[in-house]
């Protein structure tokens, strides 16, 4: 499954620029994402591992950008070894989950009882969905571009589910439909609204969205570490279905 989920996660969320380089996709996006800044090895390749490298902290120099590595089931051990030789550091280790989407799920449209919330699903991302967003979470004003232009690039349809009390942004999750997938991505429940089960709705209305778009599977991804975010996607049905860990240079090289 993992290649398949790595070739959904490519397609699902893009990046700027990007080099093919033996096996290896070396992705950039003015800093936007760890998924679309660094590098995604699908093959193992034909050239001497330590010169690819090499190659690497080059190009991400050049793009002002520190060197990182997505490290997968599909890199090469060889790699993994020099960058420990490298230095490079180690950080949180991520899960990539799935699963069926269930049958019978609430409308996107319908709205719960008593939920005291209105209810948007839409194919592309509204102003205030997005300025409401980048407030939340919160993210650097110098990102929202990027975000922006990363969004407009995804080539696969979209659906925006999102929470509203009454004209404030309660919370928000983005679906990309591909080949019966659905990818959860973008997934946020703003400060003031936690601790009401509204990320398990949110959940519930995006996949009840990405079955009438043609969806009978998901996946998303999630830190190992969010014990809230896993025990929402585990109520779901989400199972672990690989792990993948970030490894990034401690400085830029010159």
């Amino acid at each position: 499954m993992c290649p398949l989920l790595e070739d959904l996660c490519l397609t699902a969320w893009p990046a700027l620029k990007t080099i093919h380089d033996d096996g290896w996709l070396l992705r950039f996006a003015q800093g936007h994402t760890g998924r679309s800044n660094s590098v995604t090895c699908l093959a193992a390749g034909t050239l001497p591992v330590a010169r690819k490298v090499d190659r690497v902290e080059a190009a991400y120099v050049r793009e002002g950008l520190p060197p990182r590595f997505r490290i997968t089931p599909l890199a090469p051990a060889e790699l993994t070894a020099e960058l420990d030789r490298r230095g490079y550091r180690r950080q949180e280790e991520n899960l990539v989950q799935a699963a069926v989407i269930p049958p019978g799920l609430i409308p996107p449209g319908v709205a719960p009882v008593a939920d005291g919330l209105r209810w948007r699903v839409e194919t592309a991302p509204a102003e205030d969905l997005l300025e409401g967003y980048a407030q939340a979470l919160p993210l650097p004003v110098g990102e929202r571009g990027s975000m922006r232009q990363l969004l407009s690039a995804i080539a696969v349809p979209t659906l925006y589910v999102s929470a509203w009390d009454g004209d404030r942004y309660a919370a928000s999750a983005l679906g990309v439909v591909d080949r019966g997938w659905l990818g959860i991505y973008k997934v946020l429940v703003a400060r003031g609204q936690r601790g009401r089960g509204l990320a398990h709705r949110l959940l519930t209305r995006l996949l009840a969205a990405g079955a009438e778009a043609g969806a009978t599977h998901a996946y998303l991804q999630v830190g190992g570490a969010n014990h809230a975010a896993l025990a929402t996607y585990a109520r779901a049905g989400f199972q672990t279905a690989y792990r993948y860990q970030y490894r990034q240079a401690l400085q830029l090289h010159d």
